[in-house]
């Protein structure tokens, strides 16, 4: 077993991929990328959230990372850039239920918290 450290605010989001791929993501605004199995620096930082990340979901093919923030805004990033695809700022309240469809390729619902109660469906291909 080993720590991994890196983030300076707590940690309230992880998401795994299916390549020993962990991504996190905390009070600092911040997501850390790292490949598990080596040792060392994140493979890439993401920032684009203005206040805590607290949901994060790979998608089932690996290629797209959500993040949902404090800050009502749910980020889509493309697994080939340190820059969001997609920006929304639909929800009215912290985005920190995030599932990918199973079923259809690039399908996401988000969920707000206290102050919005919604479900959201989103096409993160088109936007």
């Amino acid at each position: 077993m080993r720590t991994i450290e890196g983030h300076t605010g707590r940690v309230g989001a992880i998401s795994w991929n299916n390549n020993n791929v962990l991504a996190s993501g905390s009070r600092d605004k911040s997501i850390l990328v790292r490949d598990i199995r080596k040792k060392g620096d994140p493979i890439y930082t993401l920032q684009n959230h203005k206040q805590e990340v607290c949901g994060l979901k790979w998608s089932f093919d690996e290629q797209q990372l959500a993040s949902g923030g404090n800050d009502n805004r749910l980020n889509i990033w493309s697994c080939h850039s340190n820059q969001p695809c997609h920006s929304f700022l639909r929800h009215t309240a912290a985005v920190k239920a995030l599932a990918w469809s199973p079923h259809q390729h690039g399908f996401l619902v988000s969920g707000g918290g206290t102050a919005d109660r919604t479900i959201r469906f989103w096409n993160t291909i088109e936007g």
